[in-house]
């Protein structure tokens, strides 16, 4: 006699939300971190992001937050200041703290921007440029 054992998995659990979370990350000379997206996303390859995501269900957005910079960067965040949010996606951002960044297969590059070579038509990189004015106020 053959038993098979069936797993049954909770992907309920696991499954992505439609909240995502962002966040500006500044260096010491008032750079931004932006992220090439690879071909891995269907939308929007080869286009500048800023670390983060979605949220799984029943995550907060801090955690989420977390997770997805970790996922993404390798980095490990703390204490992230919020910034606004647009509709489904909540903005922060935190100083950068030297730590090495490791990149995901969800993007091909990395590179700290200055405020001058964003492009304020995308939406992301907006963002940014929003962040490194107010911050320069503070």
């Amino acid at each position: 006699m053959i038993r098979i054992k069936i797993i049954v998995e909770n992907k309920t659990k696991d499954k992505d939300v439609d909240s995502v979370a962002k966040i500006v990350i500044v260096d010491v000379k008032n750079r931004v971190l932006m992220l090439t997206r690879s071909s891995y996303h269907k939308k929007y390859a080869g286009e500048l992001d800023l670390p983060g995501g979605h949220l799984k269900k029943d995550e907060s957005v801090i955690k989420g937050l977390e997770r997805e910079v970790r996922e993404e960067t390798g980095l490990n965040i703390k204490n992230p200041i919020f910034y606004k949010t647009i509709k489904n996606k909540h903005y922060y951002y935190i100083k950068y703290d030297s730590q090495p960044i490791k990149l995901s297969k969800e993007h091909t590059d990395y590179k700290f921007y200055s405020k001058k070579s964003l492009n304020s038509d995308n939406k992301f990189e907006k963002i940014a440029i929003d962040i490194l004015e107010m911050i320069k106020n503070d």
